[in-house]
This record gives C-alpha cells, sequence and structure tokens, in this order.
C-alpha cells in the first residue's frame, strides 16, 4: 500500500497572509507560507545518503560502512534536511515550545520534498511512541503530528512506549541503547511494511529498537522518514 502525501490547502495560505507574511528566517515579507524562496534554498538539505541510516556521504557510495559491518533494522531512511542552519532551532521551537505552526511549516516542507524525489510510503504511518509521562509533560507527541501533516494513513496506537526512557540528549550510541532495552511493545499484529516517523535522527537507537519491535510482531519492511538527521 502507497501512502500519499498530504497536499497544501487554500485555507492555510490565507492564515499565514493574516497573521504573519514573513519568514521565519529573515523576517522578509513572503507569500503563501513563513519562508522565503531564498531562504528555502539555503536549508541543510540532505541528497545524498546511507539508504540505512540517512547520514550524509560525501562519496555518493549507498551505504555507510557501519552500516555495511552492523546492518541496522531499518531498510531505508530518508532524512531531509541536517540538523543545523535553522531547522534546528525550528525542530525545537516546535518540540520544545509547542510552536505549531512550526511543526506544520516544517511538515509541509518535507511533504512537497519528498513528492518532488517520488518517494513514497510502502506502508501506513506510524509516528515514534512518547511513554505517557512524557506526553503528559509536553501535552502533545510531536511525531504524531508530522505523521499526521504528511500522510492520512496513519497508525498511532499500534506500539506503545511502557518504559519512560531519560532524555536521550547528550548520551552516545550504546548509552541510548541501554536506556531502550524493551521500551515497546506491541498492541496489535503489525503490518508487513511500515513507515517510521520521527522528528530528528540522532544516533539512530530509538528507531533501530522500534524497528525490532515490529521485526519481532512479523513486520518484514521497516522504513523510516525523519526531519533532521544529527551529523
Amino acid at each position: 500500500m502507497d501512502t500519499q502525501w498530504r497536499q497544501t490547502t487554500r485555507i492555510q495560505h490565507w492564515l499565514h497572509q493574516i497573521f504573519s507574511g514573513r519568514c521565519r528566517f529573515c523576517a522578509a515579507r513572503c507569500q503563501h507560507r513563513e519562508i522565503c524562496p531564498g531562504c528555502l534554498e539555503d536549508l541543510p538539505w540532505i541528497t545524498a545518503a546511507c539508504r540505512h541510516c540517512g547520514m550524509p556521504l560525501a562519496s555518493g557510495a549507498d551505504c555507510c560502512a557501519r552500516c555495511l559491518s552492523q546492518p541496522p533494522a531499518i531498510d531505508r531512511t530518508v532524512a531531509l534536511w541536517a540538523y543545523c542552519d535553522g531547522i534546528d532551532a525550528l525542530i525545537r521551537a516546535f518540540k520544545l515550545n509547542a510552536d505549531l505552526a512550526a511543526g506544520r511549516l516544517l511538515a509541509e516542507l518535507a511533504r512537497e520534498a519528498l513528492a518532488r524525489r517520488g518517494i513514497r510510503c510502502i506502508g501506513p504511518l506510524l509516528p515514534m511512541p512518547l511513554h505517557p509521562k512524557r506526553y503528559r509533560e509536553r501535552g502533545f507527541n510531536q511525531s504524531a503530528m508530522i505523521a499526521h501533516w504528511l500522510g492520512p494513513t496513519v497508525m498511532p496506537g499500534q506500539v506503545q512506549r511502557i518504559v519512560n526512557t531519560p532524555s536521550q540528549r547528550g548520551l552516545d550510541a550504546a548509552a541510548r541503547q541501554t536506556n531502550l532495552q524493551s521500551a515497546f511493545v506491541l498492541n496489535q499484529p503489525p503490518p508487513r511494511a511500515i513507515t517510521l516517523i520521527d522528528d530528528v535522527l540522532t544516533t539512530g537507537a530509538s528507531l533501530h529498537a522500534l524497528a525490532q519491535t515490529l521485526r519481532r510482531g512479523g513486520t518484514q519492511w521497516v522504513e523510516a522518514i525523519v526531519l533532521a538527521r544529527a551529523i
């Protein structure tokens, strides 16, 4: 099953004109949305990367050395931007300050880039689950909102996060993997193919642990789409 990306509605363009009308990066007047053509072009786009982990590869190779030696549980990862040069600030505003307009802008740009590159999902979208305690503290799951803005076929209740892992910020890959042991449990049998959605990929430990849980349940193809990749 292919997932069709959502389309930007005309009312979203009208709301931009009414409430803002300026670029979030340079404050220039702009139409339709909160980014001007120049700043859009200057975003830290990732165009060549490892197909498994999304790490940018200057060599143009299909797979990085790490994934060749230790194949991850994810078959394909698409990361739209490097986590820098203003994308990091925009994601933090969305995730930590509940700036939903920032999140919607990121999702809209990601959706257009995916469609332009001809990237289609062969399975439904599964946002990275939040533990209930973390959800109560934040008030929303940023990955679930991204998934909703990207496409209509979303399965938010497929997997539950049962371990409230400590913050992953500042931890290396080994510490993150230790944090995530037995963190996820399936609520129902998963589909044969599924697309994971998250905001930022750092070491990939969370996505890897989630993918392993799905594969143990019978999923045969796991791909991931993330807004940004830490490099």
